[in-house]
């Protein structure tokens, strides 16, 4: 997979439109559509393949739409063009993060004789530590 095909790709087939936005922002909210909503179609991604395709479904199969769109949102700044960045590398992670590999599965080991030894005179160790620190019992001469 390129790495630099796919970014471009994601760019060039992200639709982007404008809404109103709420929240702080004074008259700005009310004049200006600052809202970014970004619409990426999977199935126009080419450059991963089918089985990169695949797995981004897999993967993200709870953000994209029942029509095969990923679609995100922000309003978190007052521009609409900080907006638009922000939707875009958004964007740009979501589906990175999705390509990567699968981690290698876990092998169960089990510690070996010598590491459950030095475990078990550490905790001894520590308890001979914590014996001297102890206050000294006293016999009371009556």
């Amino acid at each position: 997979m390129d790495r630099e095909a796919l970014l471009r790709e994601i760019k060039e087939n992200t639709y982007v439109s404008f809404s109103r936005s709420g929240g702080p922002g004074g008259q700005n909210v009310n004049k200006r559509d600052t809202k970014v909503s970004a619409r990426l179609l999977v199935d126009s991604l080419h450059s991963p393949g089918e089985p990169g395709r695949a797995r981004l479904r897999r993967r993200l199969e709870r953000r994209i739409n029942a029509d095969g769109y990923i679609v995100l949102q922000s309003d978190r700044e007052r521009s609409q063009l900080r907006n638009r960045e922000d939707v875009l590398c958004r964007m740009i992670a979501l589906v990175l993060g999705a390509m990567q590999p699968d981690p290698r599965p876990r092998r169960a080991t089990r510690p070996s004789k010598a590491a459950r030894e030095r475990r078990l005179e550490s905790k001894k160790m520590r308890g001979r530590i914590k014996r001297i620190r102890r206050k000294v019992q006293t016999t009371a001469d009556n």
